[in-house]
């Protein structure tokens, strides 16, 4: 933890570090941000908000219960909320506003979103209305609102209102869907058994118009014939004839009744004898007829006495009362003109049953659609009493136009802008940060390069840097003064007074730090002596004005010479060993051995041996001093040389087992706050007691 720690704190402390570095281009950045963020507002279309609001409610709450039982009850109630969230900001519905509404037909409509009217598209026209809604629920309640913003208020409005109601309608159809699907399939129905009944009713009227039939009564029971219950004005006279006839009947046979009842006794007498030999002379005709034949002269004296006789009997039967005899006549005389006018009738029925055949067809057509009507109807009645039903969801608000647009908003904007700017300024900062590999904060040191930090020297103006070490009390002076401390703290008492400097290229600072080092060592009463051994650059000696005329070691080191060139620095109060003259193959010099020798004499004469050695990256120079050193002092510019650089040049110095006492930062300016220098070089650098 405490390494994610020390990270994050170098991760942002370069980062800041960074930020301060590309100040101008931040406050650049975030100044076109926010008047680009102006300049939207100002060019923005207003908007306009319209708010409608809804009330959803459950239908199935049910009772309070179990535990599990409400737990279960919450999960359905969630389920269902988030569905009908869900269904409010479906295409389906823009689909249903856009249809409901026209508005691909609507100018006011085009003209706010600036749409073409041969252009237009009903999934064009769905998707601009969806753009515009925002589905708000108001937390711990049913209600939800609708908003929607357009560049019109009164379009906004329209939008909100008609995706309110036909959310609202699209429910009621989904909950009572087949009872209304069921009433609109039977008012189709209705209709056409409605046309179908008149044109069967209108045909009946003609064709009982055409063929004179006269309905008196329609109630009837349908038959293969005409039908038994349906009354005709035929049917009627015949039923009406019939009954008279039967009453005159019955008034003929009671007037004969009477008629004979007042018979005198002795007529009755008078005649029954006559009968009673008449019927003898019958048997007896009957009998001779038998035996004799109807040729015989007994059998026609017999007839002829028959016939006598009736004449006797009819002339007996005259003689009535002439009151009765008028009212038997007057019976007879009815019922016989009654039975006439029946045999007319009924031959006029008989005639009508020629043209009942179809009549019925008809009339059977036209009952089959009156019982399909009153069937249907008493459905759809049925339909729309018991299966109707209430929606549960309800327009709580209506949208209305607003007076203002509601956008662009100004401060919306820029805060949005400031963020950006924040943001595009972070990935600045990063981006400039990642791809910069060079050393700039003490904690690379010590966690990518595994090295301890010896000291922090601050950038000065190269012109005067003598000048500099010169002083006392400068800040190159006291800086170094710091890694003189830290150097003997770190350096072990076995190892040899051998103090080598290097770095990864050159122009990193160690030849001014070889000789500062020096310095310091002397300033506390060290005797030093400085060897320059970069003798391809000579570096050393040109900033202490020796020439390469001056004979040194690259003349001790070839045999040309054979004591070392020492020189006395006066101003230095060290004692120096120039390069000399710039030989051809300095590395196959350093490798002779005579350096070898060269370093254990100066021991013997000095507390401590400088080098100035070559950069590590090219040469060999470096590794074949290093052995010859009890420590090397590795020398890396701030800001400038690359961290993996470094760490390839570590490597082949410690893959041959060259000691490492630590690293020295150069040219330290204001990107390295961490160590205390600001503009003016403010000394402050102090290092913890395990970097020591």
């Amino acid at each position: 933890m405490q390494q994610i720690d020390d990270a994050l704190e170098l991760l942002l402390q370069r980062l800041w570090a960074r930020a301060k570095e590309l100040k101008f281009l931040l406050l650049f950045v975030i100044a076109a941000t926010i008047l680009l963020g102006v300049a939207v507002t100002l060019l923005q279309t207003p908007q306009y908000d319209a708010t409608a609001r809804i009330e959803i409610s459950r239908l199935d709450v049910g009772s309070a219960g179990s535990d599990d039982v409400r737990f279960d009850m919450q999960m359905r109630d969630r389920t269902y909320y988030e569905t009908q969230y869900e269904l409010l900001g479906s295409r389906f519905l823009a689909e249903r506003v856009a249809e409901a509404e026209n508005f691909a037909q609507d100018p006011v409509f085009r003209e706010a979103f600036g749409l073409e009217e041969g252009n237009l598209t009903p999934r064009r026209i769905a998707g601009r209305i969806a753009s515009t809604i925002t589905i708000t629920p108001i937390e711990n309640s049913q209600l939800v609102d609708i908003n929607s913003t357009s560049p019109s208020g009164e379009i906004s409005a329209r939008i909100a209102n008609a995706w309110a109601e036909q959310f609202l309608e699209a429910n009621y159809e989904k909950r009572f869907g087949d009872t209304q699907l069921a009433r609109e399939r039977l008012e189709n129905q209705l209709a056409e058994l409605r046309v179908a009944l008149e044109d069967s009713e209108a045909r009946l009227a003609a064709y009982a118009n055409q063929n004179e039939i006269v309905v008196l009564n329609s109630a009837a029971t349908e038959t293969g014939q005409q039908q038994a219950g349906q009354e005709t004005l035929s049917t009627s006279q015949l039923s009406a004839l019939n009954q008279a006839l039967i009453q005159a009947s019955l008034r003929r046979i009671e007037a004969r009744s009477a008629l004979e009842a007042e018979r005198s006794a002795a007529d009755i007498d008078s005649a029954a004898a006559l009968r009673s030999r008449r019927a003898e002379a019958e048997a007896q005709l009957a009998n001779l007829r038998t035996t004799l034949g109807p040729q015989n002269p007994r059998v026609l004296a017999l007839e002829a006495e028959i016939e006598s006789l009736d004449r006797a009997i009819t002339s007996e039967g005259g003689i009535m009362n002439s009151a009765r005899q008028a009212a038997y006549e007057r019976a007879l005389s009815e019922e016989a003109e009654l039975r006439t006018r029946f045999n007319e009738a009924r031959a006029r029925y008989l005639a009508e049953q020629n043209v009942g055949t179809e009549y019925g067809i008809l009339r059977r057509e036209v009952d089959t659609n009156r019982e399909l009507y009153d069937a249907l109807l008493q459905r759809y009645t049925e339909l729309g009493v018991g299966e109707a039903g209430t929606n549960n969801m309800t327009l709580i608000e209506r949208a209305t136009a607003p007076g203002s647009p509601s956008g662009p908003s100004l401060m919306r904007n820029l805060l949005i802008a400031l963020i950006v700017a924040a943001l595009l300024s972070l990935a600045i900062v990063y981006v400039s940060d990642f791809f910069d590999r060079s050393l700039r904060h003490i904690s690379q040191v010590r966690q990518q390069l595994g090295l301890p930090v010896l000291g922090a020297i601050p950038n000065a103006d190269a012109d005067d840097m003598v000048g500099e070490l010169l002083d006392p009390k400068s800040q190159l002076t006291e800086a170094y003064g710091s890694t003189r401390t830290a150097m003997l703290s770190v350096l072990p008492k076995d190892a040899r007074r051998v103090i080598m400097f290097t770095s990864t290229r050159p122009a990193e600072g160690k030849t001014v730090s070889s000789l500062a080092l020096a310095r310091s060592l002397q300033r506390v009463g060290k005797r030093v002596v400085l060897l320059d051994l970069d003798m391809r650059r000579a570096g050393l000696s040109r900033l202490l004005g020796v020439t390469s005329k001056t004979k040194g070691l690259s003349e001790l080191l070839s045999g040309a010479s054979v004591e070392a060139n020492i020189l006395h620095l006066e101003d230095h109060g060290i004692d120096f060993i120039p390069s000399g003259s710039l030989p051809s193959d300095s590395g196959d010099l350093i490798a002779r051995g005579g350096l070898e020798q060269l370093i254990s004499d100066l021991e013997q004469r000095y507390d401590y041996v400088i080098i100035d050695s070559p950069p590590v990256l090219g040469l060999a120079d470096a590794v074949e001093i290093g052995h010859l050193a009890g420590g090397v002092i590795y020398a890396m510019q701030a800001n400038e040389t690359s961290i993996y650089a470094i760490r390839n040049a570590l490597a082949r110095l410690r893959q041959p087992g060259v000691r490492l006492l630590g690293a020295l930062v150069t040219k330290v300016d204001h990107r390295n706050d961490e160590y205390g220098y600001g503009s003016e070089y403010g000394y402050g650098y102090s290092y913890e007691p395990s970097e020591a």
